[in-house]
């Protein structure tokens, strides 16, 4: 009876020990799969990331450069004809002044066939003019500022306008710029000729390198343009001492415009 007794008791802790033997097996196995998945994510975690700020979806890319200039003649001149006036009454140096810059206005109109379109009012203003001789602020008059800016379409007109303006009581001128109304039709011929010579070069370089260039992954433009300004002082335009004078009409030369356009153009290396 004991005998039978201990044989199944036997039997029984051979069955645990086969089935803690079994449980390590698995536990080892599980383990080991999950040392081969993290060594797995580790892995692609490094091809991805080759440097720090590297992205997942960095692709090798070469970027190359074209300049366009075309140059084209301006067909705007824009000149600020401006007055200023200073007195004791408000009142009168606003007559005045709108008195002279009215003249001018109607003269530029009628005239030299500006049309309104062209002519804008950029600045109107009244300010104080103080003395501080006695240590405290007393108004002893007021200056009024007004200016146009006026865009001058035939070039022939615009040193005959500045010695009108000058004419009739303008004390303050300046420009002419010169500028092209519409640029944009030499802007596109610009960017067309420096495209074509960032394409170029991309080719030269692909063929000295040896590398298959794909598709464009980036693109950006850069636009500049550089003119010529007449610089005239006031006894050009017969200004001064405020006493009315039949001005000499200054030459007026327009020159020409550059316009460039940069252009970078980068390519995706196969």
């Amino acid at each position: 009876m004991d005998t039978m007794k201990n044989s199944g008791g036997a039997c029984c802790g051979g069955h645990h020990h086969v089935a803690k033997i079994i449980l390590g097996i698995l536990l080892a196995v599980v383990l080991i799969i999950l040392a081969f998945y993290l060594a797995s994510l580790a892995r692609n975690s490094v091809r991805n990331y080759d440097y720090i700020g590297k992205s997942p979806d960095y692709k090798n890319i070469v970027t190359v450069d074209g300049v366009g200039k075309v140059t084209a003649k301006p067909d705007v001149a824009m000149v600020n004809i401006g007055i200023i006036t200073e007195g004791n009454s408000v009142t009168q140096i606003q007559k005045d002044n709108t008195s002279k810059m009215n003249a001018i206005t109607k003269a530029i109109k009628d005239q030299f066939k500006i049309e309104d379109k062209d002519i804008q009012t950029t600045n109107y203003s009244i300010n104080p003019k103080y003395d501080w001789t006695s240590g405290t602020q007393k108004i002893v008059g007021y200056s009024i500022s007004q200016s146009l800016n006026v865009k001058v379409r035939n070039f022939d007109n615009v040193g005959n306008i500045l010695a009108k303006a000058s004419e009739l009581g303008a004390n303050s001128v300046n420009g002419p710029t010169f500028t092209i109304d519409d640029p944009e039709v030499y802007k596109s011929q610009a960017r067309e000729k420096a495209v074509a010579q960032a394409k170029d070069k991309a080719k030269v370089l692909a063929d000295q390198v040896g590398i298959s260039l794909g598709r464009i992954m980036n693109f950006s433009e850069g636009v500049s343009g550089n003119y010529s300004v007449p610089m005239m002082d006031s006894a050009t335009y017969g200004m001064g001492g405020g006493v009315a004078t039949k001005a000499v009409s200054p030459d007026i030369q327009a020159g020409s415009e550059d316009i460039q356009v940069n252009v970078s153009i980068s390519y995706e290396i196969k």
